[in-house]
């Protein structure tokens, strides 16, 4: 009985409502007073029209509660239909509510045929313009952004590439599909339905009217939705009339016109105290006694219901709490009768440094603002809360470190009794933000300053139209068109030429809708007389003082410059047989990439190039022949290099190549064997044939010398000797490269069969879990054991990536590694996870990680009772970087064959949080040149403190390769890594040795040999 006493008041509670339900606004009015109501605003014309039409059909959405909807008497009530009854009294006409249509939607598509004079509640869209005529606004609310209780979405940018549910014919899917193409976008016939995809997990999000979705989320138990984000869309209701009815808008208006503020805070304040429908006739109320006698026999299992509703009120708040407390933006409440703030979320504590009690004291918002913002933000924040309109603005605030940050405050202004009682809001850190806008600005002052001051560089502003509001004296000057000539008239009627022009304009609106700036070119351009001017011509896009875009093109004319670069291009650097760089403009470059070279450490090497028997052909067929034939070769010889290459003319027969940013000499060979193969095909010289070939020099800087003149020398030497070996062939300036380019290839031949003679042997290192000192994962390490010594695996793995053998060697590995682990399962009953490293060549090879070779290569160890989990592949960041579609794949077979993914030596390359976010990473892999220096106050420390703690908040775990001395453990325990590899714990171990030491007895450090 002690729960049963509010229970039931809670039941009486509903049954007086029901009895109060009609509204005091809802007295009829009697005819004479709605005659005298025409009489006084109408004119005759709008009179004798309503006279001709006492009945006007209205289409509605019958399931828009609360604005409005048909309850299950078939009455038609809610917002709207209230002000239409106000209407009716004033207008003396009756409007018949037409709800045969199964969707808004449809309703949508019936109003566009003119089957009603008019719809009404909906709003105004550039669509539906064409067929309606439309009222002022006679409602309004905000659309959001609805989702399950989770991370805060905020914005709708954060949905592209989701997908949000909306029902068909609401103004926001229309806007959304204009505004936002990257949103998918499910359609349903009302908004339950939309709401429901999103609750059942079937969509990530409603986007939507905020009043109707609250309403329906609450009357339909929808417990797991919350509002997670703002729109800029406005849901601003009005009434659509059928265009051909032509007076009945602006009868329409002036009624709703005299619709007094009290009228409307009725209406509004009557279906905001409502939680229940609201059309409960007198004639229902025998029914609802009946109804409450039955409920009263059931009280006990209803009792329970309230029980778990309760407990489901209680999760809701405490996720909502959590939810707050994690994101960036600080929730609040404030009673509007004191301006005291009585609720602070924590995490303002943690955002801008206060106690939370600190908040809570009379005045410390206002004070607390920047004094240069204070008045502005109270005054403004005071106007609206008493308006009754909900605002958003940004001010400055300072931290208790006496920081400025810059917050932009949403704000809902909460009524009782039709006035203000309590404001609540969201106030969000938009610091990083204002400083972007504020260089933006800067940086637009300093451009318009910088072009006023060019006068010898054309200068030319449009507006989005393409208008022109800017014309300096250069532009005149290269385009004959005074500023009074252009003054308003459009770029393309100016200076582009016709065939540009349809290009032109649509290079601009992508700009301005899409954001791609038009590129900086060389163009010809049209002057007044016609005639064409070659510019380079450049773009900026301004923002106005009203927030319009203005494009500012800088011209530079090139007449001079083209004419003087042809010139002396010609004259001075290149050869006018082959067009090839001659011998000076060779020299230039080759000192050129000779300084590169040593800045970045690279090799460079030189080739001196001769045709062999080439004086035949002069001899035999004649001088214009050997021209044709070195033509020939000269476009033979760019074919074969690289774009930063470069081939020139020594003179004769006699050419030279710059081969630039050589890290290894597969480069040179591979290039050196091409020129040979393409410098030897037959020549087809007019009605002849010629056969030649080439004896080519080879020689390195700086390895061989370190001035221009020597390498010179070397590349000549080196030709000749390759000549006296026979000619068609190269040959290296030193013996000892010679040399080193032998046993290269012999060392290619031996590993193409060390896997059949089962050289390869993987050895393992154990990586330790920093928290309970425990070896629970390792790592799978290559080694080839050489008949004559063990190759360190920086020797020969490169030449296996190189050559392609690493897909072969790969897969080996995987399956040993497979192998191993199901042993050591079965022998230790042991999950240590072994990471596998892979190389980017891997993934480039098709049958990489397809079905099959899952199949083949973990089959026996699934068998054998392997688990996925047992396994990681280690990938590098110049893999993530190179990452097309094909290698994403790859890695998500592994992920969904449940095996993690690890990133080795972080830090070390081009390490970019947009890879942590596009893949999905488990681990993360600090380099050792991190670890090796670490001290208490080390910089490195701090590095790998940041690595850390960025990885935690991403959920990703660290490991720490390179750990050595006790220190460096300790250290790297004190900043929460997780685990660590090195010597300190154990070197490299061969499988028996590393289950001898490591799965046989407790685990600790090993000493140092």
């Amino acid at each position: 009985m002690l729960r049963m006493a509010p229970w039931l008041a809670l039941v009486m509670s509903f049954f007086w409502s029901a009895l109060a339900s009609v509204p005091s606004y809802a007295a009829d009015e009697s005819k004479d007073t709605f005659a005298s109501w025409r009489e006084q605003n109408l004119t005759s014309d709008e009179i004798a029209w309503l006279e001709l039409h006492p009945v006007l059909k209205l289409g509605i959405d019958p399931k828009f509660a609360p604005y409005e909807w048909i309850d299950s008497e078939g009455v038609y009530i809610g917002i709207a239909a209230d002000f239409f009854h106000l209407l009716e009294q004033r207008l003396g006409v009756s409007f018949v509510p037409i709800a045969d249509k199964t969707s808004w939607n449809a309703v949508l598509n019936a109003a566009r045929e003119g089957e009603y004079d008019l719809i009404s509640c909906l709003v105004k869209t550039d669509e539906r313009n064409v067929y309606l005529a439309f009222s002022e606004p006679y409602l309004s609310s905000t659309a959001v952004i609805v989702s399950q209780q989770g991370p805060y979405v905020g914005t709708l940018d954060k949905l592209k590439g989701k997908t949000v549910a909306i029902h068909k014919g609401h103004f926001t899917d229309e806007l959304l599909r204009r505004d936002y193409p990257d949103i998918n976008i499910i359609n349903t016939v009302d908004m339950g339905s939309a709401l429901h995809l999103v609750s059942e997990g079937q969509a990530d999000a409603f986007v939507g009217d905020a009043t109707a979705a609250s309403y329906v989320m609450k009357k339909e138990a929808i417990l797991n939705l919350n509002f997670s984000g703002h729109t800029d869309y406005k849901s601003d209701y009005r009434i659509g009339v059928y265009r051909e009815n032509t007076l009945l808008t602006g009868i329409i208006q002036k009624a709703l016109d005299d619709i007094s503020e009290n009228e409307r805070n009725q209406i509004l304040d009557h279906w905001s105290q409502l939680e229940f429908p609201q059309s409960i006739a007198l004639h229902k109320i025998v029914k609802i006694s009946v109804v409450i006698t039955l409920i009263l026999l059931f009280f006990i299992y209803w009792n329970y219901r309230l029980h778990r509703s309760e407990a489901a009120y209680r999760l809701s708040e405490q996720r909502f709490k959590n939810l707050v407390e994690t994101s960036d933006g600080m929730v609040w409440e404030v009673d509007y009768h004191t301006n005291d703030i009585i609720y602070m979320s924590e995490n303002a504590v943690r955002i801008l440094g206060y106690p939370i009690d600190s908040w809570l004291q009379p005045g410390f918002w206002p004070e607390h603002i920047h004094p240069d913002d204070r008045n502005r933000a109270v005054n403004y924040a005071t106007q609206e809360a008493a308006a009754m309109r909900d605002y958003l603005f940004e001010y400055r605030f300072l931290t208790v470190n006496g920081d400025t940050v810059w917050i932009r405050d949403m704000v809902r202004v909460i009524s009782e009794k039709g006035k203000p009682r309590w404001l609540r809001g969201l106030m969000l850190d938009i610091t990083d933000q204002k400083k972007a806008e504020l260089l933006m600005q800067e940086s637009e002052s300093r451009f318009r300053e910088l072009i006023e001051s060019l006068p010898a560089i054309a200068v030319q502003g449009y507006d989005e139209e393409r208008r022109v509001i800017y014309w300096n004296d250069a532009s005149e000057m290269l385009y004959g068109y005074s500023r009074e000539d252009v003054q308003g008239r459009r770029l393309e009627e100016l200076i582009i030429p016709p065939h540009m022009r349809e290009g032109v304009v649509e290079l601009h609106r992508a700009w301005l809708d899409e954001g791609v700036p038009i590129p900086a070119a060389e163009l010809e351009l049209q002057r007044k007389d016609g005639s064409m001017v070659p510019v380079f011509s450049s773009h900026v896009m301004l923002t106005a003082a009203d927030n319009s875009q203005n494009m500012y093109c800088i011209d530079v004319n090139l007449i001079e410059q083209k004419q003087a670069r042809a010139e002396l291009t010609q004259m001075a650097h290149y050869d006018p047989l082959t067009l090839l760089p001659n011998r000076r403009t060779f020299t230039d470059r080759l000192q050129q990439v000779m300084k590169s070279s040593k800045r970045e450490g690279e090799q460079v090497a030189v080739m001196m190039i001769d045709l062999d028997r080439f004086k035949e052909v002069n001899d035999t067929l004649g001088h214009d022949y050997g021209d044709l034939l070195l033509k020939e070769a000269a476009i033979r010889l760019t074919s074969c290099i690289r774009e930063s290459d470069t081939v020139a003319r020594l003179g004769g027969d006699e050419f030279l190549v710059i081969l630039g940013h050589i890290d290894d000499v597969v480069v040179i060979e591979r290039i050196a064997k091409k020129i040979l193969k393409q410098l030897s095909d037959p020549y087809e010289l007019n009605d002849n044939l010629a056969f030649v070939s080439a004896s080519i020099g080879i020689t390195l800087y700086p390895g061989d010398a370190k001035s221009l003149e020597m390498l010179m020398k070397n590349a000549d030497q080196a030709m000749y000797a390759a000549k006296a070996e026979g000619r068609n062939r190269f040959h290296y300036f030193t013996p000892e490269m010679e040399e080193a380019a032998q046993q290269r290839r012999q060392m290619l031949n031996e590993l193409r069969e060390a896997i059949t003679l089962q050289q390869f042997e993987v050895y393992y290192q154990p990586i330790i879990d920093l928290s309970s000192g425990k070896v629970v994962k390792a790592e799978a390490l290559l080694r080839w054991n050489h008949p004559k010594g063990q190759v360190p695996p920086l020797e020969f793995i490169p030449l296996a990536e190189e050559t392609g053998l690493i897909v072969d060697i790969g897969n080996w590995v995987f399956a040993e590694v497979v192998r191993q682990v199901s042993v050591w399962k079965a022998n230790f009953n042991t999950d240590l996870q072994v990471s596998i490293n892979t190389s980017p060549a891997q993934y480039l090879d098709e049958s990489f990680c397809k079905p099959d070779w899952f199949g083949n290569i973990m089959g026996n160890g699934l068998a054998n009772g392997l688990n996925p989990a047992n396994l990681c592949i280690e990938i590098t960041e110049s893999l993530l970087m190179e990452a097309g579609s094909s290698i994403t794949d790859k890695l998500l077979q592994f992920r969904d064959h449940g095996i993690e993914v690890s990133l080795d030596d972080f830090g070390t390359g081009y390490s970019s949080l947009s890879y942590l976010k596009q893949f999905d990473i488990d681990y993360l892999k600090i380099d050792q040149s991190f670890v090796s220096n670490l001290s208490p106050a080390s910089q490195d420390l701090v590095l790998c403190e940041a690595i850390i703690v960025m990885a935690h908040k991403l959920g990703i775990r660290v490991i720490a390769e390179g750990v050595e001395t006790e220190l460096q453990r300790q250290l790297l325990t004190a900043i929460e890594c997780d685990y660590c590899q090195g010597y300190l714990f154990d070197r490299p171990l061969p499988a028996q040795a590393f289950s001898d030491q490591w799965l046989t007895i407790p685990n600790a450090p090993r000493e140092e040999d």
